[in-house]
């Protein structure tokens, strides 16, 4: 039986993602918590498994506000049949993380700790013990036919705590009664939650596991991609900007939007630091009161102006190809032009009716390079989103103009 010990002996979401490519017929997942984060990582996998003819049950909890109604309405769409379970009794809480794949002659089962979060399966410090076994054998029966009764009694209608999911109108329930809520309203809970504690605390008693850091670059390999000018100043990045989908989470202040339709949102190369820092980021500087702007949280060097990149991003459980990042010279400004359109024809930009994305604060979130989901909050939400990140600036020199961060994740 192996142990994995995440991030030591490996990662457990490639593990699954290895172990979904064999011959299995069903993929059970029972989860205490989903994000999107976990869930559109593990899409393309989930797409391919259901498209060979192969089923995808999940069993998921609410407890805490841990999973996203933007999960649960990715889930959806990605599996056969959705269950989310919990107990009215505040002292009991649903934390089961198994994995489960099966087929007539084996089955793959994985216990642990690890959610359907992007930390659960890659990042965070985690256990998780994985076995095959071969049906029919007691070693089988011993560690299936339980799993097996407990499944039973989640997809019984006469399970109270049990619920399955059909339509989105029952993630809408559940939001309504407040077991559910937006990914970044969580995000900003969290940071409130933490702020507080770590004013209360005083020194702290613990260290942090070392991060890789990224690797400096110098002025000779840049070949004059990285400089910039603004006041007079030359400005250089301290790191190259390369494709890369490590998870980040940007805002921005869409005020009017630009366009005809208001569906273009104004990126720019550099941003004047107002709050916190950029140094040991990706964004940073060689100047500490300038990052690089927010074209280079989509992976794109802010000088190579010629680069035309089309993203798909995720909204509401949606995807909505094809949104366009490129450089507009007439203005001298890089862009976002939000004109994705869903397989169903809805354009983003009229999700909500006219100009539904003016006056906003814009999260994005990255899945992958070229994948990121969307979320807009009203603009009362500047001063938590100020708040919980780790550096925040101006996309133009004027004390007016529109404000970006980067979220602490």
């Amino acid at each position: 039986m192996a142990l994995i010990n995440q991030p030591f002996d490996g990662q457990f979401g490639d593990l699954l993602l290895e172990k979904m490519q064999e011959d299995y017929k069903q993929l059970t997942l029972v989860v205490a918590f989903a994000r999107n984060s976990g869930v559109l990582r593990l899409k393309p996998a989930l797409e391919r498994f259901r498209a060979n003819g192969n089923t995808v049950r999940v069993f998921v909890g609410v407890d805490f506000l841990g999973t996203s109604h933007e999960a649960l309405r990715n889930l959806l769409f990605l599996c056969d049949s959705l269950y989310v379970i919990h107990s009215e009794d505040n002292s009991i809480t649903f934390h089961s993380k198994v994995y489960l794949l099966e087929n007539e002659q084996k089955i793959w089962m994985a216990v642990g700790s690890n959610n359907l979060t992007a930390s659960g399966l890659w990042t965070n410090l985690e256990s998780c013990q994985c076995q095959q076994y071969i049906v029919g054998t007691p070693e089988h029966a011993a560690h299936f036919n339980p799993f097996s009764e407990l499944i039973t009694l989640y997809t019984s209608d006469s399970c109270e705590y049990s619920k399955k999911i059909n339509t989105e109108d029952d993630i809408y329930e559940l939001m309504r009664s407040g077991y559910l809520t937006s990914e970044v309203r969580q995000h900003l809970a969290r940071n409130a939650e933490s702020t507080i504690r770590g004013a209360s605390i005083g020194e702290a008693l613990f260290g942090r596991p070392k991060r890789a850091g990224l690797p400096k670059i110098h002025a000779e390999e840049q070949s004059g991609k990285t400089v910039r000018i603004r006041r007079g100043e030359t400005v250089r990045a301290t790191h190259a900007i390369e494709e890369s989908n490590d998870n980040e989470r940007i805002w921005f202040e869409s005020r009017k939007l630009t366009g005809g339709a208001r569906n273009i949102l104004d990126l720019s190369k550099l941003g004047s630091v107002t709050f916190g820092t950029g140094i040991g980021s990706r964004y940073e500087t060689d100047k500490s009161n300038y990052i690089l702007g927010g074209v280079a949280f989509f992976d794109i060097e802010p000088e190579d102006t010629a680069v035309v990149k089309n993203i798909t991003i995720n909204y509401g459980g949606i995807d909505y190809p094809t949104c366009t990042v490129k450089f507009t010279p007439s203005n001298g400004s890089w862009r976002i032009q939000l004109k994705g359109i869903s397989a169903a024809g809805q354009k983003i930009h009229r999700i909500h009716g006219e100009n539904w994305l003016v006056d906003k604060i814009l999260v994005f979130e990255k899945i992958r390079t070229d994948y990121y989901t969307l979320s807009a909050l009203d603009p009362s939400s500047l001063p938590a989103c100020k708040s919980a990140s780790y550096v925040v600036a101006r996309n133009g020199s004027g004390n007016d103009s529109k404000e970006f961060g980067l979220f602490i994740f």
